[in-house]
């Protein structure tokens, strides 16, 4: 996840060096060696999902592609509003890291899964 970017990318390898000490462990490593399972910890895919998405948001700054609104929901709000200027990269981030450790611990705590129904006729009437 996002090796490609941090390999080609000064950017890139700068923004996971500060997550690494934001976090207080090594993002990139996770992202890039696993273990899967760990990478799949709310703790560690919430900050990893930040980071990739404001990465791609600045990479695409520098070439001149700026987007005139964003949006995101649950999690991409935080990268919306990294994207828009609202926060720093560092402040959202340190906003994440609470929160995906709030989720780590309430899921683990009271254990469940998501679900999706999809392709349900409305009802008629």
């Amino acid at each position: 996840m996002a090796k490609d970017l941090h390999d080609k990318f000064d950017h890139a390898k700068r923004r996971f060096e500060q997550a690494n000490d934001i976090l207080g462990f090594d993002l990139a490593n996770i992202c890039f060696s696993g273990p899967e399972d760990e990478l799949r910890q709310t703790r560690v895919t919430q900050p990893a999902l930040y980071v990739h998405s404001v990465i791609v948001s600045e990479l695409l700054a520098e070439q001149g592609v700026n987007p005139h609104s964003a949006a995101g929901h649950s999690l991409g709000e935080y990268s919306a509003l990294a994207c828009a200027g609202g926060f720093a990269f560092e402040t959202g981030l340190a906003l994440v890291k609470v929160r995906a450790e709030a989720m780590q611990t309430a899921g683990t705590k009271r254990p469940g899964t998501m679900a999706a129904i999809v392709g349900l006729a409305n009802e008629k009437g």
